[in-house]
């Protein structure tokens, strides 16, 4: 079996923004990027031992500015998809109390084992 949030942040890394697992415990410096594991399950089996695990992700933009989110989202995904993941999907979350904008982003990814 493989971390895939391990494998996460070594893409993530790349980016020049604060990145954390999980959810931020503090949105004084944004933007932030946070990010953890949905599922991790086998995706192939061979000689009764794991080959190929699928790994899902969700990983969530955090920012003060709205086109700040947007491009910063673009990012996201270039360096994701750099690495081999897939994106499942990306939408705006709505959340106007504490006036920062949020998008949510969920990619997939097939890890040889």
């Amino acid at each position: 079996m493989l971390d895939i949030n391990v494998e996460a942040e070594k893409s993530l890394s790349k980016l020049n923004c604060n990145v954390v697992y999980q959810y931020p415990e503090v949105f004084a410096e944004t933007p932030i990027i946070s990010y953890y594991c949905l599922t991790e399950c086998g995706g192939f089996y061979a000689d009764n031992s794991e080959c190929i695990q699928d790994g899902h992700l969700q990983i969530d933009v955090w920012s003060d500015l709205a086109s700040e989110c947007g491009e910063l989202s673009i990012l996201v995904n270039d360096v994701m998809e750099e690495d081999g993941w897939t994106r499942e999907m990306s939408m705006d979350v709505p959340k106007k109390e504490d006036k920062i904008y949020h998008r949510t982003m969920r990619f997939q990814k097939y890890f040889t084992l």
